[in-house]
């Protein structure tokens, strides 16, 4: 079943995001800001909120496919529009759109940027401003597919839940260690990021139950969400809340009646992967031109950059899909599939040779 409602808080978390960078970029680079969009549904909630729709979404995808296929589905859907989002990116670096320390930046790259690697902060150069986040991704999948090697109905939820568990007697006993936004490969498991997650990965086993439950849990989560960004807490309390409301966000979403996959911000959901990937870039882009220019100040720059974030970000967004489109079948293949690939490939790149070094084939 496709729950298309879930596309909807994909489009509100994306431009969240959106609107979070622009109030944290354009007054330190164009000194133009709004304090409005400092407010913490907008710093804070929407990465949790996406964090809790790849649990929920996840959880489903491993029930389908074992646990090569589900890895090679991730795979298919995280790193293509990923590196399509860096090389673009290193390429305005390096056209010094702007500025030279991000043209160094580009001399900087190693495999860690493209793989995403969790090898901790200062290990590692990224460019698009919001690796942390996939780099958790990446994780929290190769960590669902390891517990469906033990049961995708019953070991997921109940590893989930042990996992869950751990994080919390970690956060009640020693609070805030593990907090760093680029994590380790040592730390990363015990960081109350993957809250949310978890707690989606947990949502799916009750999709079905409590639905008459729906209408006290919706005016619960701004509660939530107001308790979350006025009581003084630790960082780690603060997203575990962040983290209940992204859930229970999810929960009521899959509880009311579905909307129609052609409505508009349902389409446009398919395209907020790619918004997410490269809307950093292109504020900067018009944030750094527009100091450059001596246009600090003015509120056109602010508008402009979110603008050309959004728009440009959904234009990426639905190539990305596109592709990603075009290569999801691939995680349906069998063997004999890649066979024929590999020995077609062969074909071609005889032929090739054939045609730079005609006397070598005809020996």
């Amino acid at each position: 079943m496709r729950y298309s409602n879930i596309q909807i808080l994909r489009v509100f978390a994306a431009v969240g995001v959106v609107l979070h960078h622009l109030g944290y970029y354009a007054p330190r680079y164009a000194e133009v800001g709004r304090e409005w969009l400092l407010f913490p549904v907008f710093v804070s909630f929407p990465v949790p909120l996406f964090f809790a729709v790849s649990g929920f979404v996840l959880a489903h995808a491993v029930r389908s496919a074992s646990p090569g296929r589900f890895l090679l589905a991730r795979f298919l859907r995280l790193y293509p529009g990923f590196w399509l989002a860096v090389v673009g990116t290193l390429l305005l670096m390096r056209f010094r759109v702007f500025t030279e320390i991000h043209r160094w930046l580009v001399k900087m790259t190693s495999v860690g940027s493209f793989t995403l690697w969790p090898g901790g902060e200062g290990a590692t150069a990224y460019t698009l401003g919001v690796e942390w986040s996939l780099i958790y991704e990446v994780f929290l999948s190769a960590a669902l597919a390891a517990f469906a090697l033990f049961g995708s109905k019953r070991a997921v939820p109940v590893l989930a839940g042990v996992w869950l568990a751990v994080i919390a007697g970690k956060v009640v006993g020693w609070p805030n260690l593990y907090t760093d936004v680029i994590p380790h490969w040592s730390t990363i498991a015990l960081s109350a990021f993957n809250v949310p997650f978890l707690f989606g990965v947990l949502a799916y086993q009750v999709k079905d139950a409590g639905r008459p439950l729906r209408w006290a849990v919706l005016p619960a989560i701004p509660a939530i969400m107001y308790f979350a960004a006025t009581v003084p807490t630790t960082l780690e309390l603060a997203w575990v809340c962040w983290g209940v409301a992204g859930v229970a966000s999810v929960w009521v979403a899959v509880q009311l009646p579905q909307l129609s996959d052609r409505n508009p911000l349902v389409r446009l959901g398919d395209c907020t992967y790619g918004l997410f990937l490269v809307h950093v870039p292109l504020m900067w882009a018009v944030l750094y031109p527009a100091s450059r220019l001596g246009w600090n100040g003015r509120v056109e720059v602010l508008w402009l950059a979110g603008a050309v974030a959004i728009v440009g970000g959904l234009a990426f967004g639905r190539l990305e899909s596109a592709i990603h489109t075009r290569l999801r079948p691939i995680a349906k293949w069998t063997a004999t599939d890649f066979g024929g690939v590999l020995v077609r490939l062969n074909h071609v790149l005889r032929r090739g040779l054939g045609l730079l070094h005609p006397h070598r084939v005809h020996r």
